[in-house]
């Protein structure tokens, strides 16, 4: 009898336990803050606990898990962050959402499907109209939602992927509201680059010389700083001033971290194009090759990087490779503006 009830307080304990852990939890690199959902907006997620709230900004989040959420939610936030897309989506898709109730999670479910089929899209799988599509209808219907911000991000790549510039910027501009000036400087050279693509070159400048009117107060900031750096060499290589060009990008690669991956590509991509401006084919090929062999993760940035060493192979009078880093090109990045320039 003793041992009964021994056995039943444990299984209430074990029960009680169980319904006590069950909670929202906000992930930062920091730390985590657990409890119930208490509020959601753009720009920071709520949770509260035994009376206190936790409000954390949407800057220092890194990860929102729900409870009672599917654990093929979870599976599909680890593969994104570690670019594996297509296992993203396969996790997703044994969602069943039928028995998703609570609107947060099915609002992740939608963000993380149109961010996979964004990022496949800019990689050459699926199209950019229908990512698009997926990406304005999440933005559209959830404009209090924590991921708003990235996903208006999103959406401005894939305008600019598609051409359409002006389109772009307007969805730059969402990101540019942010109350962090990392964001703002994000957004200004992002529009900067729009511009830039769409042959603007002083417009562009413009965006780029706004990035410097934010305080870098963490690395964040300085990283901003540094793009837009180089988005102004790249208005003065649209000049034709291809000197002060070269001094500027070569300054900002004995500054930036060659474990930062979109902004060495940024800048190896930058140098090969002002070389080439310059009638200096040779160091153009060694810049290009630099992405090629050693940043190709970043996608729209390797695209950059075939399209000019297709061409550049052929003024060096090397076919082969030509016709390899275009075949290159048109298999993985088909979706690309450089795959038809």
């Amino acid at each position: 009898m003793k041992r009964r009830r021994i056995a039943l307080s444990v299984a209430i304990w074990l029960a009680a336990t169980a319904v006590a852990t069950a909670m929202d939890t906000i992930r930062t690199e920091q730390r985590s803050y657990s409890g119930t959902l208490a509020g959601m907006t753009s720009q920071d997620v709520t949770v509260e606990r035994l009376g206190d709230k936790n409000v954390v900004p949407v800057n220092q989040i890194t990860a929102v898990l729900f409870d009672s959420e599917p654990p093929q939610l979870n599976v599909a936030r680890n593969a994104i962050e570690g670019g594996r897309y297509e296992d993203a989506q396969t996790a997703l898709d044994k969602i069943d959402l039928s028995k998703v109730q609570r609107p947060e999670i099915r609002q992740d479910i939608q963000f993380y499907r149109s961010l996979s089929a964004a990022k496949l899209a800019l990689r050459g799988v699926g199209t950019i109209p229908e990512a698009g599509k997926l990406m304005v209808a999440f933005v559209t219907d959830n404009p209090n939602n924590y991921h708003w911000l990235e996903a208006s991000e999103l959406v401005g790549d894939l305008l600019v992927a598609n051409r359409q510039y002006a389109k772009a910027i307007d969805y730059y501009t969402n990101v540019g509201k942010a109350p962090w000036p990392e964001y703002r400087m994000r957004a200004d050279v992002a529009i900067g680059q729009a511009l830039l693509a769409d042959g603007k070159a002083l417009q562009a400048a413009q965006a780029f010389d706004r990035v410097f009117l934010q305080e870098a107060k963490d690395k964040a900031g300085k990283v901003q700083r540094l793009f837009a750096e180089l988005g102004l060499a790249q208005c003065l290589t649209a000049q034709g001033k291809t000197d002060e060009a070269i001094k500027r990008i070569q300054k900002v690669i004995l500054e930036l971290d060659p474990e930062n991956v979109p902004l060495s590509a940024r800048a190896y991509n930058a140098l090969g194009t002002v070389y080439r401006k310059a009638g200096k084919p040779q160091d153009a090929l060694l810049a290009f090759l630099h992405v090629d062999l050693l940043y190709f993760a970043s996608a729209e940035d390797h695209a950059e990087a075939l399209a000019n060493l297709a061409e550049l192979w052929n003024e060096v009078h090397k076919p082969e490779r030509a016709a390899q880093a275009q075949r290159l090109l048109k298999e993985r990045y088909k979706n690309s503006r450089w795959a038809s320039r």
